[in-house]
């Protein structure tokens, strides 16, 4: 065996361990918890994380989830993702996205009024390259997908959503102001983002 491909699998045992492929190392992930006022209800509405991974437009993901590209959703008291196409079905000025792919690492907090979601980075990337930042906001709806809740002053408010630069940030708290929202478990109050590598 030549020297340098000798080296080369050296260094590929010492990033893989035997029996852990490569391929599973999934690098930076992002934690989101968000608490509510009441207990989380799993029927009456749902709970969004809007994502804009466009560093095109100068807008975040809105509360009636325009400039979306990626989205969690607890609905049922289930987790999903999914990915925004780019002409979504819009029938009362939300998407309306079907079906999300089921999410594992969505958890209820043991209090009953939080709950946090941990996704893979490169699940939100849309390019060939990595994201610098991702914008989000956090949004309750009712049955029918009318929001009742966003970051901010309330579900109308076009600048409430939040912006992290993945070259600099690792955590972000935020607070969202009481009372909102007309039903308490989909009043939004806080929460925080966290960048880990697993």
């Amino acid at each position: 065996m030549k020297p340098r491909a000798l080296l080369l699998l050296l260094a590929g045992a010492l990033v893989a361990p035997l029996g852990s492929p490569a391929a599973a190392q999934v690098g930076r992930e992002l934690v989101i918890t968000v608490s509510v006022a009441d207990r989380l209800r799993p029927t009456g509405g749902s709970y969004y994380v809007g994502f804009t991974m466009d560093e095109t437009i100068l807008s975040g993901p809105q509360g009636d989830s325009s400039y979306w590209t990626h989205y969690v959703v607890l609905r049922g008291g289930r987790f999903f993702f999914g990915r925004v196409p780019a002409a979504p079905f819009r029938p009362f000025g939300f998407e309306t996205i079907r079906p999300p792919d089921p999410l594992t690492t969505g958890q209820l907090l043991p209090d009953g009024r939080a709950f946090r979601v941990t996704l893979p980075l490169v699940n939100l990337q849309t390019g060939t390259t990595p994201p610098r930042q991702v914008k989000l906001n956090v949004v309750t709806v009712d049955e029918t997908f009318r929001p009742l809740d966003a970051l901010g002053r309330g579900a109308d408010d076009r600048f409430g959503f939040l912006t992290l630069n993945l070259l600099r940030d690792t955590y972000l708290a935020f607070t969202d102001p009481p009372r909102d929202a007309r039903e308490p478990a989909f009043d939004i109050v806080g929460g925080d983002i966290a960048i880990v590598i697993p």
